[in-house]
């Protein structure tokens, strides 16, 4: 059997005002009746997600389950425009200067067949109480899991208050920092960039275009949502804010790149504030899928794991090279993990 290793991430619902945890609102929302007056489980047009900010991408909630004793999904990120690029294996005899004739393999693009649109990213989620374990690959990203979810609560099934919002933090390793995020003293994040995947770029207006040597042959609109943040860059603007980012990539040459080695130092007594704000920066860290994040506290320093509460697993593939995980194993492989996390005091039940 194919398989392939996968970070599962984590995240921790935050319910307000006494509402339901997060896999008994996806249940309830799931049990709305839709068009048609069937349920959103039976009807997968009802489904359907528009990312804001975007001219021609949406989620949708493909595969769904209610597994008893959690709700598992599986995402497809989807794009009804572009073009796929192909090698087509017939070679062909081209002059490509004024004193060179090569042989070639033509280069094609290829839309979308009919009724069907490119998938561009997956995300496999299960929601057990307030737990929320994800598996994303290619261009899928949790900020889109989280929309996805805050529309289909609060828009779509309205279990939720439209007043309300979908929190889900990412927690700290107590088993790894020591204690009580409060008692974290240093935090130290290391990683390099590597050159930003950019969609829809040609479709840019000019206060969109950020003009930086090292991407403007690829691309001229660079967007939140619609960048692949994995390494240096989200690490730079949790530490230094979006303006002063933008300035310092604007100065890089074109064979220059982010290599970063930040520090957050916190001395003396704690505050709630201070505790929040470094609570929060978890959020940052926690999508940085090469990034290793290290701590130090009043029990010393995390110097061989990662701090953010995430995990490695195996997933099966339906057949070598695939680029989807196999439905059931993802479920059974999810579950496992929060067993971990639950028998090892990583989370409670």
């Amino acid at each position: 059997m194919a398989s392939a290793y996968h970070l599962v991430h984590y995240r921790l619902f935050k319910p307000q005002n006494k509402q339901s945890g997060l896999e008994q609102l996806c249940r309830s929302g799931l049990d709305v009746k839709g068009k048609g007056g069937l349920p959103l489980w039976q009807r997968v047009e009802d489904r359907v997600f528009d990312i804001p900010d975007t001219v021609s991408r949406k989620v949708v909630l493909n595969k769904i389950a209610d597994l008893s004793s959690a709700v598992f999904g599986e995402m497809c990120l989807i794009q009804s425009d572009g073009f796929q690029a192909l090698l087509e294996l017939k070679a062909a005899n081209v002059q490509t200067s004024d004193i060179t004739t090569a042989e070639i393999f033509n280069l094609q693009e290829a839309a979308a067949p009919k009724n069907s649109q490119f998938i561009r990213g997956m995300i496999y989620w299960l929601a057990i109480g307030n737990h929320l374990f994800f598996v994303k690959t290619q261009s899928m990203t949790a900020e889109y899991l989280r929309q996805y979810l805050d529309w289909l609560l609060k828009t779509q099934s309205k279990v939720m208050p439209l007043s309300g919002s979908v929190d889900l933090q990412a927690e700290f390793d107590k088993s790894q920092v020591g204690g009580d995020i409060g008692d974290i003293q240093s935090l130290k994040v290391t990683g390099n960039a590597i050159p930003l995947s950019v969609t829809n770029a040609a479709k840019a207006t000019d206060s969109e275009k950020t003009i930086t040597q090292t991407v403007k042959n690829t691309a001229r609109r660079i967007m939140d949502k619609a960048i692949d943040f994995q390494q240096a860059v989200p690490v730079v603007e949790a530490l230094l804010g979006k303006t002063r980012t933008k300035s310092l990539v604007d100065s890089l040459g074109v064979n220059e790149y982010l290599s970063v080695e930040a520090s957050v130092k916190v001395r003396g007594r704690r505050t709630e504030e201070s505790r929040g704000k470094m609570q929060a920066l978890a959020n940052e860290l926690a999508d940085l899928t090469d990034g290793k994040v290290l701590v130090e506290g009043k029990d010393g320093k995390l110097s061989d794991d990662d701090a953010i509460l995430r995990t490695r697993m195996p997933f099966n593939l339906p057949h070598e090279g695939s680029n989807f995980l196999e439905f059931d194993n993802v479920a059974d492989q999810l579950q496992e993990v929060y067993s971990r996390f639950v028998k090892d005091g990583k989370i409670k039940a």
